[in-house]
Order: C-alpha cells, then structure tokens, then sequence
C-alpha cells in the first residue's frame, strides 16, 4: 500500500470531519514515512484545529498533551494543556492505555476511538477520536499523535462541562493501518505488550 493509499480504506462508518483529518495529515506527510512537528498547520487543520489535541510521548508513565483545541476545553471544562494524558483514565486501565498509545506511535499507525460523554443532565455525546503519529523534527522515531475529537450529535446549546468519569475509557478503539500495519494487540483486551516492529 502506498503512502496515501490508506485514505481510501479508512473505515465506514467514519465522520466527514475525520476523513478530512486524516487528508490533511496524508497532505503533511507526502511521500515521507510520516510528518514532522514543524508540518502541522492550525491554518490547513482549519475548523478542525479547535477540536484538536496534540499527544507528547515522553515515556510510558508521561504523555503530555499540547495544543489542546477551544472547543475540548469548553466541553471539559478545564484546560488539559500540559496535563498528563494518562490522569484522565482509571488506575486500572492507565498502563493499558500507555501500551496502546505507544504502540500506535511505533508502529507507526492510525487510531480511531468512540467516547459515549455524558453531561450532568444525563444527555449524552457520542465523539469520534481519531489521531496520527508525527515525528518531533529531526527526530528519527515518533513520539507524537495529533487527535481530533469530532461530536457526532448537535449539543451547541450545552454549556455545563461533560462527566469526567464518562471520557476515562472510550469504545471500539481500532488501530488504521496507515502503511505499516497494525500494531499485535487486540485494544479491547488488556494483555501484556509485545514488539510491534
């Protein structure tokens, strides 16, 4: 598969929003094997770019999250800038959710994830998450993925900030095999990691 072959085996059913994040990724990368840091565009990502969070892998224990877009921290509540991404998930799903982050890194390859966010009212929003690997610049393994959350139901007139407890784990998270593969793991069975190169 080439490069930009993957854009046409994305998999359905798939948001516009999320097709037109993985397009403007594959334009950042070109031929390469992936992007760089020094790629990434707020002005190509457009409307997007408010959806938008930047993953930083420093280690297994520390993925940092930069760039956090307007809309995230509205629907948070909070700003998750510089916060650690793995303090948003349980103790018991924290070093699962290091595995699959890193793995994806690695490989390297796609992610898309569904979160079923809950408002203190008890209406819900269904989110896509889907994310792509880029290299810091100059560096020769990825240790960045660009997310972007895209809501899937209209909750413009809600301004109370989402359940914290309903963004700890998400559903249905598959990896999207941007060239390389997939990495060996199946993400909804917590299991011991395995290479994945």
């Amino acid at each position: 598969m080439g490069s930009g072959d993957f854009l046409h085996t994305l998999p359905t059913p798939l948001s516009q929003q999320a097709r037109q994040f993985f397009a403007i990724w594959q334009g950042w990368r070109g031929a390469r094997r992936l992007p760089q840091r020094s790629d990434l565009s707020k002005g190509d990502l457009g409307a997007l770019a408010d959806s938008c969070l930047l993953l930083n892998i420093r280690s297994a224990d520390d993925i940092r999250m930069e760039n956090v877009g307007r809309t995230i921290i509205e629907k948070i509540g909070f700003d998750l800038t510089g916060m650690n991404y793995l303090d948003l998930t349980s103790k018991e799903n924290r070093s699962w959710r290091a595995t699959l982050t890193i793995a994806q890194a690695a490989q390297p390859a796609g992610v898309l994830i569904y979160y079923w966010l809950r408002f203190p009212d008890g209406a819900v929003l269904p989110v896509e998450f889907t994310g792509a690997p880029l290299y810091e610049d100059g560096a020769a393994q990825s240790s960045l993925i660009l997310c972007c959350a895209t809501g899937l139901a209209d909750t413009a007139g809600r301004k109370q900030p989402l359940d914290p407890d309903s963004y700890v784990e998400g559903d249905g998270m598959r990896f999207i095999d941007i060239g390389y593969g997939v990495p060996p793991l199946v993400p909804a069975e917590r299991q011991e990691a395995r290479p994945v190169q």
